[in-house]
């Protein structure tokens, strides 16, 4: 005869809901161990490192246009954004801002920045890149073990070699130094029909190929002056005939990367139309 409990030979605790409740309090802290192993770490103090990996064109400074590149070593990222981080410098007392070139690649240990000469810029002492300089970053991880970078790390003050003095185009390089446009055939306004022309005038000769254009600012609309000539000289002149639609009483604009050469070796960059020609 079966006693209470048996069902054949398979046999049941007779208080099941204890001993399952022990079986599974046992079990508990191995749980935690399993969540509290994935957390990332903390941080460590320095995990970081900044060079200068650019030399100037011509002898220890930087001019105007040429750019100024960094590397930031770290440890092997596994997760993290560094395309957003920027690296904070001092250029003669001024604070500029040197941008990531970089996007995130599994497994990397570099991230690159590089800042571009401008016009204001002078550092007869050679520049300095701040300590702890990364900003704008989010959060990096690391693996084993999985912990998070920090961005700590010692300032490169006065860097020999690396003076900078935006009065003077980098060697080799050509910039805009004026741009004028010429004056209606009537009072201040273009009329219907008139044509458009600007002068832009470089610090040296420049050869045109391709086919240039100047954006003009006309109210909200942005219009193209087309080259007209200048090729081999310092001032190319750019033509473009008003139009019904365009209606500007406050004057034409010539905004910041205007010119627009169409060659794969032209830089444009940030300024009142500025732009570099490659030789």
């Amino acid at each position: 005869m079966s006693r209470a409990g048996d069902r054949g030979s398979l046999r049941f605790p007779r208080n099941p809901r204890t001993s399952w409740t022990r079986k599974l309090a046992s079990l508990a802290p191995l749980a935690v161990l399993a969540v509290v192993g994935w957390t990332a770490g903390p941080a460590l103090a320095q995990d970081v490192s900044v060079s200068i990996t650019s030399t100037p064109a011509s002898g220890d400074t930087y001019g105007r246009g040429e750019a100024i590149t960094f590397r930031l070593n770290i440890p092997q990222l596994s997760s993290g954004d560094p395309s957003t981080a920027r690296m904070q410098l001092d250029i003669g007392g001024t604070d500029r801002e040197a941008v990531s070139t970089s996007s995130f690649s599994s497994f990397m240990t570099a991230v690159h920045f590089s800042y571009t000469v401008g016009a204001d810029d002078l550092d007869t002492d050679g520049l300095t890149v701040k300590e702890n300089s990364i900003t704008g970053a989010g959060t990096w991880r690391t693996h084993n073990p999985i912990r998070n970078i920090g961005r700590n790390h010692a300032a490169l003050s006065n860097s020999a070699g690396h003076k900078v003095d935006g009065r003077q185009w980098g060697a080799g390089l050509a910039g805009v130094d004026a741009v004028a446009l010429k004056a209606p055939v009537l009072g201040d306004t273009y009329e219907r029909g008139e044509v458009i022309e600007a002068t832009v005038t470089f610090n040296r000769a420049v050869t045109v190929t391709g086919t240039p254009q100047l954006a003009l600012g006309i109210a909200a609309n942005t219009r193209q002056a087309s080259y007209a000539s200048g090729s081999g000289t310092t001032e190319l002149k750019f033509r473009y005939t008003a139009v019904q639609a365009d209606v500007d009483s406050d004057g034409i604009t010539i905004g910041a990367s205007a010119l627009t050469l169409k060659r794969k070796e032209t830089r444009v960059i940030a300024g009142p139309v500025t732009v570099h020609i490659g030789n």
